[in-house]
């Protein structure tokens, strides 16, 4: 809230909207919509992007940099455990560490994303 009121326009931070807490999605635990419309009533610019895309990600940086009169809250959309079939977009992975025969499953699955590509690790 004082970062708006304030104009602190040196401020940029970056939310992981991932939809999920250790017990659940957020929407049905402690609904968090509209976090774009809540930043923007305390003053700050908001840019929404996919943050799994590195292009998205640094253009939204540059565009917050190039803001003069605002903090900037880059709210970017993630799902969890991306790329990986067990975890991606579970919960109860949250927070949970994988055992070492799931942790080299994944590891596999995302060195080859998905069997897509040959990895020099198999």
């Amino acid at each position: 809230m004082m970062a708006g009121n304030e104009n602190l326009s040196n401020i940029t931070a970056i939310m992981d909207r991932n939809n999920i807490q250790i017990d659940g999605f957020t929407e049905n635990v402690m609904p968090l919509e509209s976090l774009r419309e809540k930043y923007e009533a305390f003053g700050w610019n908001v840019i929404e992007i996919d943050g799994h895309n590195f292009e998205q990600i640094s253009e939204a940086v540059d565009e917050a940099k190039a803001i003069s009169y605002q903090p900037t809250m880059i709210i970017a959309h993630t799902i969890p455990g991306k790329g990986v079939d067990f975890m991606e977009g579970k919960f109860e992975w949250h927070g949970k560490p994988p055992t070492k025969e799931e942790a080299e499953k994944a590891l596999r699955e995302l060195r080859t994303m998905g069997g897509k590509i040959k990895s020099e690790h198999e």
